[in-house]
């Protein structure tokens, strides 16, 4: 969008939030696909190879499971083009190059989505009851091979699942070992599964994106424990078994992503919440917006990091050292 800006008495917000599906906005700048109810791509924000990046029509958001970039259309125009957020307005109501989105058609996304999200949750659970515990799979060989010993939490289990699913003709694609780590809601509910896909002989599948969700995530934890005073949260399933290994006084729960880390809808008996975080930009930005979010709900909230060697905390239980960077 290059349209020349004019200026107006009064900017109507909310129709430059509606005119137009969320999509439409973002695919001049981001080359999209379709998947579920939401469109996936290469993040404009930062250096990726594995897609993070998702646009949801019906709530019309993106958010970026990699670096934690998030909001509505009026916030990707202003940091994809460099505009304020005036210019960012007047640019929506002044395009006239995209369709505009019906009353109907964002009621129909919504209902689609609605839906869409029910039936992906009901088949999260539908996994999840079939699924059993890691002993004597290549989930618990997994594990070892990361220094992860001991039992396992409820909340983590070994199932044989499909690489993918066609919601209209109920066909899916082989199925793959893989550990399953159960996404709970506020209330302690199964409604999400992440599945770390393995070979037999359990190493990380040797396949484009190893780790995929099914149902819902954001929002949710993985417990390794159950709600206590105060919990640690951490970002993924090796570092937060590693955390929990290291650290009995204190329940670990799995935000299940970097960008997840502010979004978890938390109990009312957490009053102190300690972010685990990487030692990367993303993971220090994700602990930063995170301790702003629960800073603002009231609770106590510090902070942790690896060594500045690590770049995670499974990497310094294993003393595998981040590479300096090469000299110019």
């Amino acid at each position: 969008m290059t349209k020349q800006i004019t200026t107006r008495p009064q900017l109507d917000i909310e129709r430059a939030k509606n005119r137009f599906a969320m999509s439409d906005v973002v695919r001049r700048h981001v080359k999209l696909r379709k998947t579920g109810h939401e469109y996936v791509g290469l993040c404009p924000f930062h250096d990726e190879n594995t897609p993070s990046f998702r646009v949801n029509d019906a709530k019309g958001l993106f958010h970026c499971f990699g670096c934690g970039a998030s909001g509505d259309v009026i916030d990707f125009i202003r940091h994809v083009e460099g505009r304020s957020f005036v210019e960012a307005v007047c640019e929506l109501l002044d395009e006239d190059g995209l369709p505009e989105a019906t009353p109907q058609d964002r009621g129909k996304a919504e209902r689609r989505d609605r839906a869409d999200r029910a039936a992906a949750i009901l088949a999260a659970q539908a996994e999840w009851h079939e699924a059993r515990s890691i002993i004597g799979t290549p989930a618990e060989h997994y594990l070892r091979l990361r220094g992860i010993f001991g039992d396992m939490p409820p909340t983590v289990r070994f199932g044989r699942v499909p690489l993918w699913r066609n919601k209209k003709t109920g066909a899916d694609g082989r199925r793959l070992p893989a550990l399953l780590l159960g996404a709970q809601d506020h209330t302690g509910k199964i409604v999400g599964v992440q599945h770390v896909f393995l070979t037999e002989d359990g190493q990380k599948a040797p396949i484009a994106n190893p780790k995929l969700s099914l149902g819902q995530v954001r929002g949710c934890a993985v417990r390794l424990a159950p709600p206590a005073r105060r919990i640690i949260l951490i970002e993924g399933p090796e570092d937060g078994l590693t955390m929990r290994q290291r650290v009995q006084r204190a329940p670990v729960w799995i935000t299940l992503g970097t960008g997840m880390m502010p979004f978890v809808e938390l109990p009312p008996e957490v009053e102190h919440v300690t972010l685990a975080g990487d030692n990367n930009a993303p993971g220090r930005a994700a602990v930063a917006k995170a301790m702003e979010e629960y800073q603002r709900q009231g609770r106590t909230v510090d902070a942790i990091f690896p060594p500045p060697a690590f770049e995670d905390w499974n990497d310094e239980l294993r003393g595998i050292e981040m590479t300096p960077p090469s000299p110019a």
